[in-house]
């Protein structure tokens, strides 16, 4: 007679995987169809069958624990493919979503961001922090406020230092606590898994860092063409806003400090001798040319952010049920970057039109989401980049990889109509 082995379920995982979208698990009856669509899946051990069978045990521990829960990029081919309509892909949505709130440090923040009835607490604080700021720069006095001037400054309604010294400051804090909880992870999945090693962190890092980069784990899932596009352009538009951002704060950084002169015209507006070619040997027209350059870059990514946020919006609106379930993580975390894109470039254009009784009230909104979104960072669905990186770099060093497409090399040779894996 076999020795059995006792199951450790855990019923409220069950719950917190039904709600945010693992609610139709229970139909799963091991059939493997999802493993066997999934061109992501390992050869051995295949994904998401046993994925599948571990949540509707309530095997917590093996779950959040499963490095392979990050294969999964939503592609839902599963789902659609299912003969029972299980959505295996939400599933592994809805276990991320449990492993930001199980790792959250301090851990009161993880259920903040999961639960909408903590939403206005949430908002309150970015509010009264820019509001402060507000305050600092008009010396207390709100009246103080000029809504009419012509050629106004958003630095004379927020004083950029105290806004940079703030952020900084909060990123800080919060990104210290995030590292204890994405360290808690990583340590965790080597204490619950027992692959053996093929290769070191660093080069494992790097050839996850260039999929990241490439999206190829996106490539590989055809069927939803359109996430693919919305999720590159929001990826790219913020890493290119960021790259933007952190050059104008190094300008007025470096400026301040003495560290060498500023770089950046105030205004950054285009000069029109600037059509007819730049002198290069004329200081102020080098300065308003790389303005003009670091301008024209925001721009282009805050565009990217805004239609890459548009077409995933949209895309979850008209999404059959079948095909996949938006839950709360994933609207708010959708709506937070949209709504930073579409209010920063509103900021631009108010500020081309010199209209400062909707720009400085468009600024302030903006400012609150750029806090609610990096601040927060840790605790929502925007986690999952780090601890995708994490999960897929651990799956590198330990040798769990997808199927091998046997024409790969010759697909285009051949005209093969379907890549086919094994």
């Amino acid at each position: 007679m076999t020795n059995g082995k006792k199951l450790n379920s855990d019923i409220d995982f069950i719950r917190h995987l039904k709600k945010y979208g693992g609610d139709t698990m229970k139909k799963c009856f091991q059939c493997a169809t999802c493993s066997v669509v999934c061109s992501l899946s390992p050869v051995e051990n295949s994904f998401p069958r046993k994925e599948m069978i571990k949540a509707s045990w309530g095997l917590k521990q093996e779950l959040i624990h499963d490095p392979d829960i990050w294969l999964c990029h939503a592609c839902m081919d599963c789902s659609q493919m299912c003969p029972r309509g299980a959505r295996p892909a939400d599933l592994m949505g809805a276990v991320r979503s449990y492993i930001y709130r199980f790792y959250s440090t301090p851990a009161f923040m993880g259920k903040a961001l999961s639960e909408i009835k903590y939403l206005p607490y949430l908002l309150i604080l970015p509010i009264i922090l820019i509001f402060i700021l507000m305050l600092i720069t008009q010396g207390g006095d709100l009246s103080a406020i000029d809504w009419s001037i012509h050629q106004f400054k958003y630095k004379d309604f927020i004083a950029h230092g105290p806004i940079e010294v703030l952020f900084i400051s909060g990123n800080v804090l919060v990104f210290t606590l995030a590292y204890l909880g994405f360290k808690r992870y990583w340590d965790d999945l080597h204490k619950f898994n027992q692959y053996k090693k093929v290769q070191n962190f660093i080069p494992s890092l790097v050839q996850v860092f260039k999929e990241f980069m490439l999206h190829k784990k996106f490539d590989k899932c055809p069927t939803n063409s359109a996430r693919y596009y919305g999720h590159l352009f929001i990826f790219y538009g913020f890493v290119g806003a960021l790259i933007a951002t952190a050059i104008v704060v190094a300008n007025l950084f470096g400026a301040k400090l003495g560290l060498y002169p500023e770089f950046l015209p105030e205004h950054m507006n285009m000069p029109l001798y600037l059509l007819g070619g730049v002198n290069f040997d004329d200081p102020n027209e080098v300065t308003e040319f790389v303005g003009l350059l670091v301008k024209s870059f925001g721009l282009l990514s805050g565009t990217l952010m805004i239609i890459g946020g548009l077409i995933l919006l949209i895309k979850r609106q008209v999404t059959e049920e079948r095909e996949g379930k938006s839950t709360y993580y994933d609207m708010l975390f959708l709506w937070i970057v949209w709504g930073v894109a579409f209010t920063g470039m509103c900021c631009v254009l108010f500020r081309l039109l010199q209209t400062p009784v909707v720009a400085y009230p468009t600024y302030f909104v903006h400012l609150v989401l750029v806090y609610f979104l990096l601040w927060y960072m840790p605790y929502s669905k925007f986690a999952h980049m780090i601890y995708r990186l994490l999960g897929l770099t651990y799956l590198k060093m330990y040798g769990r990889d997808s199927k091998i497409e046997i024409f790969e090399k010759n697909y285009n040779k051949y005209k093969v109509t379907e890549k086919v894996t094994i």
